[in-house]
């Protein structure tokens, strides 16, 4: 395959994905978080051992197809850089967090729907955004890009509840009667927007013979762990899991 033929199967499945990031807030995954981090210059892809792992999370096809041929490959990265370069703008910088909520008792003095104790929200200011297991590409082997992802709000959260008028109130706990939710499950969405990300940075030990390389931030919560510094936009609540049945909207 040509060098032309390798950069437009690139730019194709660059594109497939550019539909996906239409919406305002997308779903964290390990390749839109690494297109993020690449965004905000946090991933030095003129390292070949990230371009590489970058490869294999982004364009898993595209590694298994010419990995195994150096001078295939060597176009890929080429490619794979151009294209970068050409679509850098349409990476993802906005994520979402979902997560299940549970309403306590109707509070009649301030009109506040509370949440029941574990439910409360108390100077919450690190969410865990995203874990990875295995690759998800075959044998490849990600040793150097972590794995883990954090969001740091840039304040702390603090929610006992919301508002909501007493009329609101009784048809909510009757349509949640009459879907026998008799929980109080609700379902929040946490609308992040990333400010920041601190660039990994390359650093070697040596323990006896063996010499081991990792890639780190210094302001990392833990080791193999990704901070993202992010502004907390809003957290919606709804009666489903879909999400589609807007509850009432918190913005801070």
């Amino acid at each position: 395959m040509s060098r032309r033929l390798i950069f437009l199967a690139i730019l194709a499945l660059t594109l497939a994905i550019g539909s996906a990031r239409a919406q305002e807030y997308s779903a964290a995954s390990w390749p839109n978080l690494m297109r993020t981090m690449v965004r905000f210059n946090a991933l030095d892809l003129s390292d070949l051992a990230l371009l590489d792992e970058y490869a294999i999370i982004t364009d898993c096809d595209l590694y298994k197809a010419f990995f195994t041929n150096d001078f295939k490959w060597n176009q890929v990265r080429q490619a794979m850089r151009q294209s970068i370069q050409a679509n850098i703008a349409t990476f993802p910088t906005n994520y979402y967090y979902d997560i299940q909520m549970q309403l306590d008792r109707y509070d009649f003095t301030t009109k506040l729907f509370r949440f029941t104790d574990r439910s409360t929200v108390r100077g919450v200011n690190t969410l865990a955004l995203y874990a990875v297991e295995g690759t998800g590409c075959g044998f490849a082997d990600v040793k150097f890009i972590p794995r883990r992802f954090r969001a740091v709000l840039s304040a702390p959260l603090y929610l006992e509840g919301f508002p909501l008028n007493e009329k609101d109130a009784q048809e909510l706990l009757a349509r949640m009667d009459k879907n026998q939710n008799s929980h109080r499950i609700i379902f929040a969405r946490y609308n992040l927007r990333t400010v920041y990300i601190e660039p990994l940075r390359k650093s070697m030990s040596h323990t006896g013979d063996a010499t081991v390389t990792r890639y780190d931030q210094s302001n990392a919560i833990s080791r193999n762990a990704v901070r993202l510094d992010a502004q907390l936009d809003s957290v919606g609540f709804y009666e489903d899991a879909e999400r589609t049945k807007l509850i009432y909207q918190y913005q801070p």
